[in-house]
């Protein structure tokens, strides 16, 4: 890493990249075992350390961990704090199509039909060329 970015030299944070993944690896297994509590402490644990991180370009952690985040609060049954996560990580992360659809299921799980037809406008561009069809803000 210090070869192509000599101003990171010894700035590698190596401890908060794991803690991301764990807190990540850890959600993903609450999830799967539909122990949502669980599950929404480990993304919330994930968002923190990765917000922590220090900016670089490209990133240190490449993906949103509040993609995740929201995901676990819907399953959760917790749709206005879905919402919140994402909106907060489309202003972090403009046009993320992932994003964008999770907060399109939380107004739709919210009754708000009106504001999800709206932003489902702005989301036909963002996947008019995907091979996948979204069920989730993350596979």
């Amino acid at each position: 890493m210090a070869r192509f970015y000599p101003f990171l030299r010894g700035v590698c944070p190596a401890s908060q990249l794991l803690a991301i993944a764990d807190n990540l690896l850890l959600g993903e297994i609450a999830l799967a075992g539909k122990d949502t509590k669980i599950a929404v402490a480990r993304f919330t644990e994930a968002v923190a350390a990765q917000d922590a991180l220090p900016y670089t370009e490209p990133p240190f952690w490449y993906y949103p961990t509040r993609q995740s985040l929201g995901y676990a609060l819907l399953k959760a049954g917790k749709a206005a704090e879905a919402q919140a996560v994402y909106e907060e990580d489309l202003e972090r992360n403009p046009h993320n199509g992932w994003s964008t659809f999770g907060l399109l299921q939380s107004l739709e799980a919210q009754g708000r039909k009106a504001e999800a037809g709206m932003h489902r406008e702005h989301f036909k561009p963002m996947c008019q060329f995907a091979d996948i069809t979204l069920a989730g803000s993350r596979m």
